[in-house]
């Protein structure tokens, strides 16, 4: 195999979670295989909390051996880790560059509407497009934006929760969405794996909660399309 010529580093959150950490891992061997035509590209994982390698860690090492870095964190939404976590880490280096997060997207918005479809969930039924959440206004206004996108796709309204610090909640957002008897509500998961998040989502009362969208090959799409968008 002729000597990677670039880098392309997936930076996922970090979980406690085995089958979260395997989605990471999983992500990484569909890219490379996406990739597997183009000359000389290194893909290789990294993590801004929770588990290591830490991003800035590989960063810096692979700067030494390739010719350009990208950086596409594996987050939806453009809060703290992607705006201070990931660009600190880039920062220091000419040949490092991050993208943003893969949200908002036509491709997340796809994806989602997958993952109901494959729940069983109807258009007559409540949706709730449930987001990690974050303090950083950025962040809640992506996940608004992603919330609209599906709400084309799937052709009803979607409402839009976050797990923490931003509101609503997703417990609250369920409970407000019970107004009509027999009616069920459905969480739209805008998350990659399972963990802590994914949990909250399952214990939030609602009647569905989608599967996290993992290796989706939007997902995969999104990813390509970020890095094809550097340099």
């Amino acid at each position: 195999m002729p000597e990677a010529r670039r880098a392309l580093v997936l930076t996922a959150h970090g979980t406690a979670s085995p089958a979260g950490r395997q989605v990471v891992l999983d992500l990484v061997a569909a890219v490379q295989q996406a990739l597997q035509q183009r000359a000389s590209v290194l893909v290789t994982d990294a993590y801004v909390d929770v588990q290591t390698p830490e991003v800035a860690d590989v960063v810096a090492d692979l700067v030494t051996r390739v010719d350009d870095v990208v950086v596409v964190p594996l987050l939806f939404c453009g809060g703290y880790h992607v705006r201070v976590d990931v660009a600190r880490a880039v920062e220091p280096f000419a040949s490092a560059h991050s993208t943003g997060a893969l949200g908002p997207s036509p491709l997340i918005a796809d994806a989602l509407a997958m993952r109901l479809r494959e729940a069983g969930v109807t258009q007559d039924e409540a949706v709730v497009l449930a987001a990690a959440g974050s303090s950083r206004v950025e962040a809640t206004t992506d996940a608004r934006t992603q919330a609209r996108m599906l709400a084309e796709v799937w052709g009803a309204d979607v409402d839009v929760a976050f797990g923490s610090a931003a509101t609503p909640s997703v417990p609250d957002a369920v409970n407000a969405l019970r107004e009509r008897p027999g009616r069920r509500v459905a969480i739209a998961s805008l998350l990659l794996g399972e963990g802590h998040f994914h949990d909250k989502l399952i214990a939030s009362g609602a009647d569905v909660v989608t599967a996290p969208l993992g290796t989706a090959t939007q997902v995969v799409e999104q990813i390509l399309t970020r890095f094809d968008g550097v340099g």
